[in-house]
């Protein structure tokens, strides 16, 4: 750079500086901060540069104009209510309407992302993540348009899904075809002869939020999984088929047949791992954890931290459980042999559950925890001492939703926590990386979103010898049984003999019952009272039972959970606890932090959910007798004598 540019560049720093300095500075009068008048270059690009030099929440306070609105958008790591005010403060001041700027602010980002002549490989990363990251914010805003308002945009989604240069606004814009029309058939014809238009188009179906709309692709795209050419048509056609529901049996067979051939191993891996495990056929588990390990002793050692084997080690880890005990065992020491302590953790969708229990690590030994989260709902992953989650979960919940200095939301400032993520937003995943203490214990790891700590934990098992450990503790790992209320009812006899009633209480607490039932003396009132829930079911076992597995079969209307989309852009969940007038008080969970005021003028839209707030699969780490436990525990008010027996 000559001195010139110097001069002007050094110029350019001071005026801004100053024009900053002026913008913000604060008059004090009496306890209230005012801001000067704020005013803007009339060039966009000038006025863009100095907006660019703002921090988020400096930018949020920024009076409103178009340009201002347009860097709200643009944006990175907002709200997304600052995303919906500036699509609605454009279109009134273009005078267009929201979707058509919120197209209009898609295909911007989109050209944001593109890289330009001169650009170095990390400048290009960089602003492709940018882009993406807040194309990801923009989706949900994108699927809350109704299916007609789409489909009158349907020309501009076009130019989008073919023409736009990064493949995130393609997929988003071919999701939002898809939803438009209720089936595939319009856009795979105009797709299907050209690789790139047709992978992208496979690659949207994961977006699409009714499941209805995706099953209607499997016709297309089961073909796709063996014939397709070129290659990326394929790996997106194995993307696709995963998330297509209504098949999985026939999709793990077919995808595991290709793990065993070698074709497209990493991509297969990865949708396989996406697919109930109640429909992993025991059968094929032996020969394709052998198929895995011939596959993981041909990587390079230097290469067993990196994403591909991570889950294929992972894969192969939780095929183990479907084998007999002896020869899971050995399987399991080989794999751990040629492995490292890397750990895949799901959440499992709808259950507040995370995919594992138990996680076993060598004292004072690197390790690393990938949490991928595949529910609906965000979750983080919290590493504490040990027994210190009863003392760390209702901490968390009397938190403010307000980010710490990691930008952790919901993390107790405590010398009991050791490691934790941030909050993990649906479809995405976080990795926890750090030295396990030398000091061998149970130590615990655990969700801390509200209303999750209680059944969202598992422990974290520090031994000097895992082998040992894992050699004289064959059963440490829980058994999860996808439990139906028919399978139990041949043993419902047993209820009426003697239970033990203390470990039915145990599980009432360890499932997280108690964190939003109350029953006698124990738990809270967040979901119904279950005190009196056999007296409420004429006595009948069997019909308790039922409403317990399956949760969402009868909901009364005062323990319906509602969505709510607000004015500001903001989404709420939860129960409506009264209303008073213009005022709507809401449950969104079972602290007591969580009960907000809302006024009926700030809610745009307001739908009733379609299954219970309570999860699924709650009884599923419980045996059969566990079970009967329990429902002896409940049937009788929540009182455990002394005197009972146990079993």
């Amino acid at each position: 750079m000559n001195l010139r540019a110097t001069a002007f560049a050094v110029l350019r720093r001071v005026v801004l500086v100053a024009f900053i300095a002026v913008a913000f500075a604060p008059s004090v009068r009496g306890q209230e901060t005012t801001h000067k008048a704020f005013s803007l270059p009339k060039s966009p690009v000038a006025a863009a540069y100095v907006l660019g030099r703002l921090s988020n929440k400096e930018l949020s306070e920024v009076p409103r104009s178009e340009f201002v609105y347009v860097a709200l958008l643009q944006r990175k790591g907002l709200e997304r209510k600052y995303r919906v005010e500036a699509i609605e403060g454009l279109a009134k001041i273009r005078i267009t309407d929201p979707l058509a700027e919120l197209l209009g602010g898609i295909a911007a980002l989109d050209k944001k992302g593109e890289a330009t002549e001169g650009d170095e490989p990390s400048e290009v990363a960089r602003k492709r993540e940018t882009s993406e990251s807040v194309l990801r914010d923009l989706l949900p805003v994108l699927f809350q348009s109704k299916p007609e308002s789409l489909t009158a945009k349907r020309d501009a989604l076009e130019k989008l899904a073919v023409a736009s240069k990064l493949a995130m606004t393609r997929q988003m814009a071919f999701a939002a075809i898809f939803t438009a029309d209720g089936s595939p058939d319009l856009a795979w014809k105009a797709a299907e002869t050209n690789p790139q238009q047709l992978a992208d188009l496979l690659l949207a179906i994961p977006l699409i939020r009714d499941a209805t709309v995706r099953a209607s692709f499997h016709p297309k795209v089961a073909p796709l999984l063996t014939k397709a050419d070129p290659a990326s048509v394929r790996r997106a056609a194995i993307t696709a088929i995963a998330a297509i529901p209504g098949h999985d049996a026939e999709t793990f067979s077919t995808l595991a047949a290709l793990v065993k051939s070698g074709t497209e191993r990493e991509t297969v891996i990865a949708g396989l791992q996406t697919i109930p495990r109640k429909s992993w056929p025991a059968e094929q588990a032996e020969s394709l954890i052998e198929s895995l390990m011939t596959h993981l002793q041909a990587v390079p050692v230097d290469k067993r931290t990196e994403m591909d084997a991570v889950n294929a080690f992972q894969f192969a880890n939780d095929l183990t459980a479907l084998l007999l005990p002896e020869k899971a065992r050995a399987a399991g020491k080989t794999l751990r042999a040629l492995g490292v302590s890397v750990f895949v953790l799901r959440t499992i969708s709808e259950q507040m559950l995370y995919d594992k229990k138990l996680i076993v690590v060598e004292a004072g030994k690197p390790v690393s925890i990938i949490l991928i989260n595949d529910d609906a709902m965000p979750h983080n992953l919290v590493v504490t001492t040990p027994g210190a989650v009863e003392e760390i979960g209702p901490m968390a919940e009397l938190m403010p939703p307000e980010a710490d200095a990691r930008g952790r939301l919901y993390v107790p400032a405590s010398p009991k926590v050791l490691h934790a993520t941030k909050l993990v937003e649906p479809g995405q995943q976080a990795r926890l990386s750090f030295t396990a203490p030398k000091e061998p214990g149970d130590y615990q790891y655990v969700c801390t979103f509200p209303g999750h700590w209680r059944l969202m934990l598992g422990k974290l098992v520090v031994v000097a010898d895992v082998e040992a450990y894992l050699a004289t503790n064959t059963t440490a790992q829980p058994k999860i049984i996808e439990w139906k209320t028919e399978d139990i009812i041949p043993q419902i006899a047993k209820l009426d003999s003697a239970r033990n009633l203390a470990g039915g209480k145990d599980s009432f607490t360890k499932l997280a019952c108690a964190s939003c039932h109350k029953l006698g003396a124990e738990g809270v009132n967040y979901g119904p009272d279950l005190t009196d829930i056999f007296a409420n079911y004429q006595n009948n076992p069997v019909e308790v039972l039922r409403q317990i597995i399956e949760p969402s079969l009868v909901v009364s209307n005062r323990y319906r959970g509602f969505d709510f989309e607000l004015q500001d852009g903001d989404e709420l969940s939860g129960m409506i606890v009264k209303e008073e007038g213009e005022v709507l008080t809401l449950q969104i969970g079972p602290a007591a932090t969580l009960i907000k005021a809302v006024k009926k003028s700030d809610i745009k839209t307001q739908k009733p959910q379609k299954s219970s707030i309570m999860p699924q699969g709650v009884l599923n780490s419980l045996s059969a007798e566990e079970i009967l436990d329990l429902l002896a525990y409940m049937k009788s008010g929540g009182n455990s004598p002394a005197h009972e027996h146990k079993h």
